[in-house]
């Protein structure tokens, strides 16, 4: 039976195509599709391509199921085979039952879930990757589904059909492997092959598609999240490419250190399976596998193929040494400490100088993929076990260990804000219930209706992930030298990087406050038929909600959590605080609309004020945007819509996650490059925006005179130019600024922050720090710290205390060169105003305490706002 009739989920196949490979009764090979086997030199089979195929086993072998699980951005469709002996896709939907009940512990005895164990089959999720560059992933899936369905009646593969049930995806990124393949195939053996793809390879956030994982900002991010809660899988594999040189493949264990929450057991479990591999690899003479290292920490819960251990999956990545085309290696080229080829602890077999394939790749992953089902088959019953023992230690801890639980106050600068929060959590499968009684909570009278999460749930370990204070331990290379840096962030806590107020509680909650909770995640149904993600049809989504597509409203209990619009006093003015995010995207209703927008600043305070709105129009924009707003009789000074323009650099993920932030709040801009600014592009803008392109400006502006001078002449004429993070170097050049970046110069044994958050204090009486708290947690990453010279004129937008740290979360190192420094500036320059922030506002999409400096500062180059700021200027 073809997972056609069995699903519903798929498209058919040509009838006749479908009747012909059945009649024929052979599997079709990989070739037969491509042109081509998965591996050839100089070949690339696309995302179509590979589906393509997948469908033809699915018709000609009744070992494969295919099931749609959503679609992408770009409107392609996601799928995944279930491989797995045919008694065994008889049964999925109870397989699928016992998997989800497993990792649902609560109510379960040890002796229920042994006996479910002994029952079930794991479920094992291996795909083609997401770094879409990184090629070989998505063309060793084809060839993993055609070695196993081929040697399916073999002794071996046999026994892992018969106890392991593979969710075999094509790729985790359907566009950005289309797109690839695509571009390769149209330049292969060309020059331009071993450069960098010229584009993102996922809309928005290219390589950043693996950095997205709690927040769920991006379409395919919740395709996954979604999936994973209808499946359960006990184990997750992503490929990856860029194994240290000259090794072949790096493999867990993770170098130092790991995630502070992640459940002991998960990560006992991987450092199985990462061994597991190595031994499958040297078993058939594929040398070159190595473990840890000092670059692949799993520090930052963010990796999509790391945030599931949090939720006691065995989820892991493999770094497989990549490459376009055929690369030759010497000794010679080899670092010189491992030119002996000698045998290390986790490196057993060295790989000697040779030729390095497209081949080999695919085979090297293929070898890894197969040891992983074989450690699932021949550990079937732990597996399962241990997914149901990860889950029940995390409900024992929440009962025994603080904090007990998070509640979180409706009243909120941004009440918005929290709801984006809570909603990603009960879209990931944490339960979240609210106050129907009054509760003292360290010290706090609490109301009801707070949100309330409890630290006694099965998923509790990504609570504590993303609430608790990050403290990066202080690891060094070798002692008193520098830091042995993150490979990412380094801290996140969401509360302070969303501007969410958190209450955690410190002692139990008394019985009768715990068993008053009203829960607001939906009791989770396991025996439910899966459904694709966004294939349906859903009326309409929350208006309020930042992400596109249908967002979190297709999970019953996120959709339940929503914010409390409120709309006070009299009058037919509508006034708005730009503390809540929301506000920006009523400014930009209205501008659109050619509504009066005013500012008016009452008591050192910004607001926004839309004048001539009716009654039941202020209401329905309140309501849609879950507004706390006021009406007045107030009046200010019109806005003029500023003209934007953000600069073009189409590879930067930066700039992409701006689009993405800005589009989201409505905001109207055009991209425009370098030759643009030559050719005179900047005559039509009031506000550029450049995002942290430490190489990106330099490289595409300074290098030519042109570009230069017409940025100079547009901000001496009036223009306003905003440059964040990095970027703001440029503007010191190349304009000349008063203005130096202080730890510059600095080595990392002197200063180093990674990505952390830091505490600022905001002068929330300029515009662009309006909405501000006067204290607030700033997204720091390579980020500069200024201080001003002789001849500055404009205002110190935030600055860093004259004394202790501002460390909030993650890892700093060398306080006192941030001491009493700013880190924000508006530097007046002709008559035009260049913006430099210091920090990531929105960087990924998580920062919303901070998105307002950005949307403030785009609205800035409105002649009318400026005037709000003329008596801060120091």
């Amino acid at each position: 039976m073809t997972g056609f009739a069995k699903w519903g989920l798929s498209p058919f196949l040509a009838l006749g195509i479908q009747l012909a490979i059945v009649v024929e009764g052979r599997l079709p090979a990989p070739e037969t599709v491509f042109g081509f086997a998965p591996g050839a030199d100089y070949k690339l089979a696309t995302y179509d391509q590979v589906v393509e195929y997948f469908k033809k086993v699915d018709a000609a072998s009744d070992r494969v199921t295919l099931v749609e699980a959503g679609k992408t951005t770009q409107g392609r469709r996601f799928y995944f085979a279930l491989v797995s002996s045919k008694a065994n896709l008889a049964k999925i939907d109870r397989y699928r039952e016992i998997a989800r009940r497993l990792a649902h512990p609560d109510g379960l005895t040890d002796e229920d879930a042994l006996r479910l164990a002994r029952e079930g089959k794991p479920f094992v999720h291996i795909d083609g990757g997401l770094h879409s560059t990184e090629v070989a992933g998505p063309q060793h899936t084809p060839r993993l589904l055609h070695e196993i369905v081929s040697k399916a009646d073999t002794p071996d593969m046999s026994a892992i059909l018969d106890n392991v049930i593979l969710m075999l995806w094509p790729t985790i990124n359907p566009d950005g492997h289309q797109m690839v393949a695509e571009w390769y195939m149209q330049n292969a053996g060309a020059p331009q092959t071993n450069a960098q793809f010229p584009g993102l390879y996922q809309e928005y956030v290219g390589h950043d598609n693996n950095r997205d994982a709690y927040m769920l900002n991006m379409i395919e991010s919740r395709v996954m999240e979604h999936t994973w809660r209808e499946w359960e899988p006990q184990i997750i594999y992503v490929h990856h490419q860029s194994a240290p040189f000259p090794t072949r493949i790096w493999l867990p264990p993770f170098a130092e250190p790991i995630a502070a929450h992640a459940p002991y057991l998960m990560s006992r479990e991987i450092n199985m399976i990462g061994m597991a591999i190595a031994m499958e690899l040297e078993e058939r003479g594929q040398v070159g596998a190595t473990h840890m290292g000092s670059g692949y920490d799993a520090w930052y819960p963010g990796y999509i193929d790391y945030l599931p251990v949090f939720k006691n999956i065995a989820s892991f990545w493999t770094e497989t040494a990549g490459g376009l085309e055929p690369r030759d290696s010497t000794i010679n080229d080899f670092p010189v400490n491992m030119r002996d080829l000698r045998p290390r602890t986790l490196y057993s077999s060295p790989w000697p100088p040779g030729t390095w394939r497209m081949h080999d790749q695919v085979e090297y992953m293929t070898t890894a993929s197969l040891g992983v089902l074989e450690f699932a088959s021949k550990y079937r019953e732990s597996v399962l076990l241990n997914r149901y023992r990860s889950g029940r230690d995390q409900i024992v801890k929440g009962r025994t260990t603080p904090p007990y639980a998070y509640f979180v106050p409706r009243l909120q600068r941004d009440p918005v804000a929290a709801v984006e929060l809570l909603r990603r959590l009960a879209f990931s499968g944490v339960r979240i219930s609210e106050l129907t009684m009054s509760a003292q909570v360290e010290g706090e009278a609490l109301p009801p209706g707070t949100w309330a999460i409890t630290a006694d749930q099965e998923f509790a370990a990504l609570l504590r992930e993303l609430f608790e204070v990050q403290k990066y331990p202080d690891f060094r290379e070798f002692p008193d030298g520098p830091l042995d840096q993150p490979y990412d962030a380094a801290g996140w806590t969401l509360p302070l990087a969303m501007g969410v107020r958190v209450i955690a509680a410190s002692a139990p909650m008394p019985s009768g406050l715990k068993n008053s909770l009203r829960p607001l995640s939906a009791s989770i149904a396991f025996t439910a038929k899966p459904t694709a993600y966004n294939s349906g049809s859903i009326a309409e989504r929350s208006a309020f909600d930042s992400v596109p597509g249908i967002g979190f409203d297709s999970s019953q209990s996120a959709a339940a959590i929503v914010p409390t619009p409120g709309l006070t006093g009299s009058g037919t003015v509508l006034a708005l605080d730009p503390a809540q995010n929301n506000t920006f995207r009523a400014i930009n209703r209205a501008l659109a609309a050619g509504l009066d927008v005013q500012i008016a600043s009452d008591s050192g305070e910004l607001r926004y004020l839309i004048p001539g709105l009716s009654d039941q129009d202020q209401d329905h924009l309140v309501t849609s945007l879950a507004l706390v707003a006021e009406r007045t009789s107030a009046t200010g000074r019109s806005l003029q819509r500023p003209r934007i323009a953000l600069f073009d650099v189409p590879t930067s993920m930066d700039a992409g996650w701006t689009r993405w932030v800005l589009e989201r709040y409505g905001f109207d801009f055009a991209l425009v490059t370098a030759a643009d600014i030559a050719a005179g592009a900047l005559a039509g803008v009031d506000v550029l925006l450049v995002t942290d392109e430490p190489r990106g400006m330099a490289a595409r502006v300074a290098v030519a005179t042109s570009p230069v001078q017409a940025l100079d002449a547009f901000v001496r004429s009036g223009g306003t130019l905003v440059c964040l993070n990095r970027s703001s170097s440029f503007a010191i050049d190349q304009l000349n600024l008063p203005v130096k970046n202080v730890v510059a110069s600095l080595a990392r044994d002197e200063f180093f922050t990674g990505g952390s958050l830091l505490q600022v204090r905001a002068d929330v009486s300029h515009p662009i720090m309006a909405g501000m708290p006067a204290d607030a947690p700033v997204f720091v990453l390579n980020s500069p710290a200024f201080e001003t010279r002789e001849g500055f004129r404009g205002t110190v937008l935030a600055r860093y205390a004259d004394t202790g740290s501002p460390l909030l979360s993650g890892y700093l190192l060398g306080e006192k060169y941030l001491n009493g420094k700013a880190a924000a500036l508006d530097v007046e320059h002709g008559s035009g105003h260049v913006v430099l922030i210091g920090f990531r506002p929105q960087w990924r999409g998580q920062p919303f305490g901070t998105f307002r400096v950005l949307f403030n500062a785009a609205l800035f180059g409105s002649q009318d706002i400026r005037r709000s700021e003329g008596s801060n200027r120091r």
